[in-house]
């Protein structure tokens, strides 16, 4: 089944009975050593320290319900050099580096290579540090 990111994110973050897809949901993931992040929004844009940020364009995405997974891509960037697949996982993310925990789990591979880290939605504020 295709949905849009929207469409998906709304399916598990709003009620029953609240309309199932929403327009400007946007989602930031990120991880540690080495340190990353992808912004989805309009577009896709991937980023590393040190490293100059590889823009991606936005298409709609797989969305598996029965394991609550979002999947973006296969994803080439316009130069055709480089190649993304995100997998986001709708399960709680533990942030151990800040000792965090964020409402979302991020599989990256970009050009290869598999990295893990969390996800939230850009909208929302930092989730509090643990007690």
């Amino acid at each position: 089944m295709r949905w849009s990111l929207g469409a998906a994110t709304m399916m598990l973050l709003v009620p029953a009975c609240s309309p199932p897809y929403m327009e400007g949901l946007a989602l930031r993931a990120f991880g540690n050593e080495p340190f990353w992040n992808v912004t989805i929004a309009d577009s896709i844009v991937y980023g590393r320290l040190g490293e100059e940020d590889i823009s991606f364009p936005n298409a709609e995405s797989d969305y598996a319900e029965g394991d609550s997974v979002l999947v973006l891509g296969p994803l080439r960037d316009r130069t055709g050099e480089h190649e993304i697949e995100i997998r986001i996982s709708f399960v709680d993310c533990q942030d151990t580096m800040a000792d965090m925990v964020h409402p979302m789990r991020a599989r990256v591979i970009i050009d290869g290579e598999e990295l893990y880290g969390c996800a939230r939605m850009l909208d929302s504020k930092p989730p509090a540090e643990r007690p």
